[in-house]
């Protein structure tokens, strides 16, 4: 891929990742220098992280955060990645689609915000590497992701035609993938329609076949697009369509996720000095899920299946204007969203688990956000309040055998006698201040105190059950009616430098989370005898901890001649609790990557190497497993025979080795190679090939 950096400035660093591919650019956040210089590789700055995800063999957008300093995902499936960075995962990490997120159907997180972003239709992922600043979104605790859809460009002239129509085939499971784009466009206006299908079997490991994982998966959009000097306009309908897909980690697989997604987005320049941007977002989601239709089935009174809604809207206001020698951003945003899910078996008819129940989820926010650009150096500035409220109705259950019966009937009724009417106010603050030490560095330094108000899963799980936000760890938990909201005071600093053909861009980073949620022992012996019939185990129940998060991570590159460069990347993050000698749950180990790329004039070749630590440092009161180390070999190839067409090659783990990634969650499944209770074993030996025609 052929990226842009500017010189002088925020000197892009490349992650040392292969099959990068050729043609678009991607320039860094950095805007002093007007001088553009064109790498290949992936762009890393001290101020974001951008990548062009429909250029890699992946089917999965999130497995593209594993590419970036500091970030990873937490997978529990082949299509259900949750975003980690920096030892901070699922609601903490904020995912916007087009400028605004979605809101997920299910309470497991099967239909992440990024599935909705199948790789080879999204135009880039950006990672804004460090504090994400208030106006990202309401609540980004943990960091902040964005990405774009390829809706293809406007014309120069009249109307043209446009498009790209690309296949990729995995011969590990049949996975296929094939997507397309046609676009109409002037000067001034665009019509464009994507599409993507994916499908594919169940994925072999060199420890056996992980059964089910296969999937099958569409994804459309059509879109109008309105250009003039003063105003940009976009508006947009989509649909995403899940079928049968495996996710070995929880306790049910994907039967089907359907949902409906509307936006419209209006960026208006007043003036010289001013603008105005108005977005909107809706959608609704229908999700169901069991746990006997893919997976090798309980005993029929153990049948369970789990039909889910999610509905709701999104927006934000916001205007820029020059005050004195600075910019001044100030504006409103909010979300809506609603939520619904029972929880029957299709061989009693009796039996029925109102699990959530009219459930609210409602945010709204303002803010201040102000920078000012001096001659060697910037400041930025900003504040932010907002208000979270949530409630829920009624909740019941029937058709148990007694005891469990009665024992749920108390839990259902102490539940609905509460105050489930909530809200939360708080202030966030950010600070970040970028300086150049010279033409060839900089550093900068970053501070916030940043909130995030508890889930509807973590206050409104009445009954022990595993609907616990895609944690994945086997046990049950319940909620709390008590929760206070967390804050994460954190402190960053970094260095971007040049010297030569080396460039480095190292950050190190401490956050300490006051008020932390994380799953504890249980108190309510109640919940604890359903648990123990249930899952042989106590409920955990969400309660606030204290919690401190530190490590640092990096991105470097040596151009060794004019052809030829090696790069890389390394990440280190440590999360422990401090009320309690324990750590914190599912983090990924220390690993990094290195990469040997040469790039002639119409094809580029690169192996690289990954390698992860083990990881011993894990959350006793999650019962989590430890795991060892390993490393892989990728070789990667991309060939263009001429302008419009692309061929392009992959080989993953070239040394068929044996592996367990730490972040993929324990098998929940039975029927499979792997045996229950065994946390999910990497692919082996796979190798990919696809074909890109542009016209």
């Amino acid at each position: 891929m052929i990226m842009k950096y500017r010189q002088g400035a925020a000197l892009a660093v490349l992650c040392a990742i292969p099959m990068a591919g050729f043609g678009q650019d991607v320039e860094s956040a950095d805007e002093r220098e007007p001088e553009e210089i064109v790498v290949i590789g992936r762009s890393v700055s001290t101020s974001s992280s951008r990548i062009e995800v429909q250029k890699e063999m992946l089917v999965d957008t999130a497995t593209a955060l594993r590419d970036i300093p500091g970030a990873n995902v937490n997978a529990n499936g082949l299509i259900t990645g949750i975003a980690q960075y920096r030892g901070m995962f699922g609601d903490r990490v904020s995912v916007d689609i087009d400028q605004l997120g979605v809101i997920s159907g299910g309470p497991n997180a099967m239909d992440t915000p990024l599935s909705y972003m199948s790789p080879m239709i999204t135009e880039e992922l950006v990672v804004e590497r460090g504090i994400a600043g208030v106006s990202k979104a309401p609540e980004s605790i943990g960091g902040h992701i964005a990405t774009r859809m390829a809706r293809g460009d406007f014309g120069v002239s009249g109307f043209d035609a446009s498009g790209v129509l690309g296949t990729r085939f995995s011969g590990n499971g049949d996975l296929s993938t094939t997507a397309g784009r046609l676009t109409l466009a002037n000067r001034s206006h665009r019509l464009s329609a994507v599409t993507e299908f994916d499908s594919g079997n169940d994925i072999a490991t060199p420890a056996g076949v992980i059964r089910p994982s296969g999937l099958h998966r569409k994804r459309y959009d059509l879109s109008y697009g309105l250009h003039t000097d003063q105003t940009d306009l976009l508006f947009f309908v989509g649909r995403l369509d899940t079928k049968d897909a495996g996710t070995p980690a929880l306790p049910m697989d994907i039967r089907l996720i359907d949902s409906d997604l509307y936006g419209l987005q209006v960026d208006r320049e007043i003036g010289e000095s001013s603008s105005l941007e108005a977005r909107i977002a809706y959608n609704r989601v229908e999700h169901l899920m069991d746990n006997f239709t893919l997976r090798g089935a309980p005993m029929p009174m153990m049948y369970r299946q789990n039909l889910t809604h999610g509905s709701g809207a999104q927006f934000s206001v916001a205007g820029t204007m020059q005050v004195g020698s600075g910019e001044l951003r100030l504006g409103i945003d909010g979300i809506g969203a609603d939520h619904d899910s029972v929880i029957s078996n299709p061989n009693m008819a009796m039996f029925r688990i109102d699990n959530f129940v009219d459930v609210e989820r409602d945010v709204a926010g303002v803010f201040a956000e102000w920078t000012r650009d001096f001659a060697a150096s910037d400041i930025q500035l900003g504040l932010r309040y907002k208000q979270v409220n949530t409630n829920a109705g009624p909740v019941a259950a029937m058709g148990m055998p007694e005891p469990m019966a009665t024992n749920v009937g108390e839990l259902a009724d102490a539940f609905n006698a509460a105050n489930r009417d909530l809200d939360w106010n708080s202030v966030d603050v950010v600070f970040k201040y970028r300086g150049s030490l010279s033409d060839a560095t900089e550093w900068i330094i970053e501070a916030g105190s940043k909130t995030r108000a508890p889930s509807y899963q973590e206050l409104y799980l009445w009954l022990p059950l595993q609907a616990a936000g895609g944690l994945a760890d086997g046990r049950t938990y319940i909620g709390n009616l008590n929760l206070d909201d967390e804050r994460s005071n954190e402190i960053v600093l970094g260095l971007t430098g040049a010297a030569g053909r080396f460039s480095l861009s190292p950050q190190v980073y401490y956050r300490n989370v006051d008020n932390y949620i994380q799953g504890t022992p249980s108190n309510n012996m109640l919940a604890n005898m359903v648990s123990m019939m249930m899952s042989g185990s106590p409920a955990l129940q969400f309660s606030n901890v204290d919690a401190e998060i530190w490590g640092l991570d990096v991105a470097w590159k040596i151009d060794l001649a004019d052809r030829w460069f090696l790069d890389g990347i390394a990440s280190l993050s440590r999360g422990r609790r401090t009320d309690v000698s324990d750590n914190l749950y599912r983090l990924a180990p220390a690993n990094g990557s290195i990469g040997l790329t040469y790039s002639a004039a119409n094809w580029l070749i690169k192996p690289e190497v990954v390698v992860y630590a083990g990881q011993d440092k894990v959350s006793s009161y999650n019962d989590e497993q430890s795991t060892p180390g390993y490393g892989l070999i990728n070789i990667g190839f991309d060939w263009r025979p001429t302008e419009r067409v692309r061929l392009e090659a992959r080989v993953d783990n070239l040394l068929d080795r044996q592996y367990q990634d730490h972040l993929t969650g324990i098998n929940r499944a039975m029927g499979s190679d792997i045996p229950v209770g065994t946390r999910l074993y990497g692919a082996e030996r796979t190798l990919s090939a696809g074909v890109m025609l542009n016209f």
